[in-house]
């Protein structure tokens, strides 16, 4: 009698803990796949954004995963069709959604071969040139708002570089989260990002819900306080020389 106890119990915890487990949120994390938000070696994910999302999920005890998307505009389309839970690094202000406390700051970088030594250091200064940057982004926007006409947008940023690297373009301006990663993993490849340069957009990148999914939004929005009070988003700034 007392073994068929011990059995009905034990039957009883695992059934328990089954249940906690199969109803344990999923967040569907959707994140641009380029470097640094996300790096891959050797078949391994990992990256600024996969760190910080980790760190989230091991605070809130939310299983994440991941969805993969080429640029900001298809971040916030696969929020809004519902293909993801949350945009993870996003610069949008819109009203829209339900947006965190910042991540990290960010602004633009200037980038033109290394070839071209002249001192840029506003708007003034690089009117003239020709620009290539990323299609439908707040770099985009910032050029033709200010009157400068020679403007190539693409989808992805290798497009991008290359077209200042084949002379398509004087310039390249972009993220200076990216450029910066990049030019200290030596990967501007006859490009550099010109020091010089005062930055005119400077915005956080933040965490996008939608309206109606605020329980999982107060959970995200408490762990990047904590994360930031605690000194993990600093390591993680650090690791990637931002």
């Amino acid at each position: 009698m007392r073994t068929t106890k011990v059995v009905l119990l034990l039957a009883a915890f695992f059934f328990s803990a089954a249940a906690v487990a199969s109803a344990q949120q999923e967040l569907r994390v959707g994140l641009m796949d380029e470097e640094p938000g996300v790096v891959r070696n050797n078949n391994q994910g990992g990256g600024r954004d996969i760190d910080v999302w980790t760190a989230i999920a091991n605070d809130t005890g939310v299983r994440v995963t991941y969805v993969y998307v080429k640029n900001p505009s298809a971040l916030l389309a696969a929020l809004d069709e519902g293909k993801v839970d949350v945009a993870g690094w996003t610069s949008t202000t819109s009203e829209k959604y339900l947006r965190t406390t910042t991540i990290l700051p960010t602004a633009e970088a200037l980038v033109v071969p290394k070839t071209d030594v002249r001192p840029y250091r506003n708007l003034d200064d690089i009117r003239n040139l020709r620009f290539a940057t990323l299609k439908d982004t707040a770099y985009a926007n910032y050029l033709k708002n200010s009157g400068i006409v020679s403007i190539r947008e693409f989808n992805n940023l290798p497009d991008v570089l290359s077209a200042v690297t084949s002379g398509e373009a004087d310039a390249a301006m972009f993220s200076g989260i990216i450029a910066g990663y990049m030019e200290k993993q030596d990967k501007l490849s006859g490009l550099q990002v010109v020091r010089s340069y005062q930055p005119a957009l400077s915005r956080p990148v933040v965490a996008a819900f939608p309206k109606g999914a605020s329980e999982s939004y107060e959970k995200v929005e408490a762990a990047l306080k904590k994360l930031h009070a605690n000194g993990t988003m600093e390591t993680i700034k650090a690791k990637y020389g931002l």
